[in-house]
């Protein structure tokens, strides 16, 4: 009875012992897989090699697999980058737009002459051209938005015209009244003091000639820009005149935005003066053509001029 109780604890024992020792060999395999893949993740610098068993090491390259497979399943998807050619071009600047003034300066038909600075010559220019009317009914338009309604005929306009593209381009004081000049007339009294005021003496220059428009020699004393003048009709005029000069260019020529007698009727427009090379050309010579003329007559009294003087 004792010898079969013997027997049977030690079966127990031996039983006990292996559980235990399959116990620790799985805990001792499970270690070393660990460690390993650690190992792989994170590899030590000066890690001493260790000799496993066959079988150990048939596990940990099991495991190894297992752990690439799922590494590799959550390896991000590459961002896709385009790449383009570097090119070192400088970033372009915007093109400057020339004011019609400025085109007219390179091209010549805009020449500084004159008191005015050149940035004065190029506004006056530019200003006077949005005045400009092709036919008489808008020619009428501007008039009353200049002198008001009911005064805006471009038979008369030549006087509120010329004070106002002068006003509108910086040029004169801007409490005077353009209206002032609807008909204006140097000889009388109230209305030279309107001129005194508008071109005073401490800053204008004031010429006057009886001499005929036809028979100036301009190329010898040019008219200037910014310059402003009373044409007298004299003996065989029909109407007296007032006008601006508004540029002038390289072969001496002047011109002046100004109302007159055209084909249309009376419009506002650019017109050439005179040509000083040419005695035949210009609005000069067309209204002193003919005395008595249908189409209009003046300049053959001469007339004024006010001149801003050189500071």
């Amino acid at each position: 009875m004792r010898r079969n109780s013997n027997a049977k604890y030690l079966s127990y024992g031996l039983l006990i012992g292996m559980v235990t020792a399959s116990a620790a060999g799985i805990a001792l395999l499970i270690l070393l897989s660990n460690k390993t893949a650690r190992a792989m993740i994170m590899p030590e610098a000066a890690s001493t090699p260790v000799i496993l068993p066959a079988s150990t090491s048939m596990l940990i390259s099991t495991v190894n697999a297992t752990i690439s497979v799922e590494t590799a399943t959550f390896t991000p998807t590459p961002t896709l980058i385009y790449l383009t050619t570097s090119t070192t071009s400088a970033t372009p600047l915007p093109t400057a737009i020339l004011t019609l003034g400025e085109q007219k300066v390179k091209t010549g038909e805009l020449y500084f002459a004159g008191p005015l600075t050149q940035a004065e010559q190029i506004r006056l220019y530019n200003t006077s051209i949005t005045f400009m009317a092709p036919t008489t009914k808008e020619s009428k338009q501007i008039g009353e938005q200049i002198a008001g309604v009911g005064y805006g005929s471009p038979t008369l306009i030549c006087g509120p015209l010329s004070i106002t593209i002068l006003q509108t381009s910086g040029l004169l004081a801007s409490d005077i009244v353009p209206f002032d000049f609807w008909l204006l007339n140097p000889f009388l009294a109230k209305d030279r003091e309107i001129l005194a005021r508008a071109f005073p003496p401490a800053q204008y220059d004031h010429y006057e000639t009886t001499t005929s428009l036809k028979k100036i020699d301009f190329a010898a004393s040019p008219l200037l820009p910014g310059d402003f003048i009373y044409i007298k009709h004299g003996s065989g005029g029909t109407f007296d005149h007032m006008l601006v000069v508004n540029r002038v260019d390289q072969m001496g020529r002047a011109y002046s935005v100004t109302n007159y007698n055209s084909a249309q009727g009376f419009i506002i427009s650019e017109v050439l003066l005179y040509d000083p090379l040419d005695l035949n050309a210009g609005m000069f010579k067309q209204w002193t053509k003919q005395r008595n003329a249908l189409d209009g007559a003046t300049g053959f009294g001469g007339f004024e001029l006010w001149r801003l003087r050189t500071q």
